[in-house]
């Protein structure tokens, strides 16, 4: 079941804990990351946060993170996510077009994800992580966005915040309108794909309509949909 509450804030720190789940299943875990790496030799194992607590009070999101490997995160997915406590909690920037289009990556097949069809973004990480401790959320979503598209929200305006709670998935979405067509962002990400050596994404699309919603997006996805278009 999918729950959507409107934020004003976020407050984002890292623990120093260790992940008890990534502990107890190392060894399964090397195991099952050994057999999707004889699958596809493209995929690393770095590090990632895991969210261990979250939880939204007076329109505050507090989540407290701990740093794990990619294997014990995939493992703990594929699992059917074995630790009811853990999330995967990721920012999203949620890009809407001049024209009103909501942008969509489709990951590219050299991905876990091949094929899936989300908004572009990705997971939080240590470097995301400042001296303070705290997560810095908006440079993550900057990162991720231009790293798979090109686009740089310096210039989008910022809007609302909204935390999804999707199973174990909590996708913390902010919208930025930019102000260029969604015929110019297919174009500049174009340009930037040819670019790479390795594309996470393969394509880009618009939705402007809940009738586009199909079974490539994830739940929090769809909601993202709904949230932004009646109809």
């Amino acid at each position: 079941m999918i729950r959507c509450e409107p934020i004003q804030r976020h407050a984002l720190s890292l623990s120093p804990a260790s992940w008890d789940f990534a502990q107890a299943e190392r060894k399964a875990i090397d195991a099952h990351w050994q057999r999707l790496v004889a699958a596809n030799a493209r995929l690393w194992n770095g590090e990632v946060l895991i969210c261990t607590a979250a939880e939204v009070e007076n329109g505050v999101l507090a989540a407290r993170f701990t740093t794990t490997d990619f294997a014990s995160f995939i493992a703990w997915r594929d699992w059917g996510w074995p630790d009811r406590e853990a999330r995967n909690c990721f920012g999203v920037p949620a890009v809407v077009s001049r024209d009103g289009e909501l942008l969509m990556g489709v990951m590219a097949q050299s991905t876990l994800n091949a094929g899936r069809a989300y908004p572009p973004g990705g997971s939080l990480e240590p470097k995301d992580v400042r001296p303070d401790g705290s997560i810095d959320l908006h440079g993550s979503m900057a990162e991720e966005v231009g790293e798979e598209t090109g686009l740089d929200l310096a210039d989008a305006r910022a809007g609302e915040y909204l935390a999804i709670f999707d199973g174990q998935r909590l996708a913390i979405v902010r919208r930025f309108d930019v102000d260029h067509s969604l015929a110019d962002l297919k174009q500049a990400f174009a340009a930037h794909r040819a670019r790479q050596a390795e594309p996470e994404l393969d394509a880009i699309f618009g939705v402007r309509s809940r009738s586009q919603i199909d079974s490539r997006m994830p739940g929090y996805a769809q909601e993202i949909v709904r949230q932004y278009y009646s109809e």
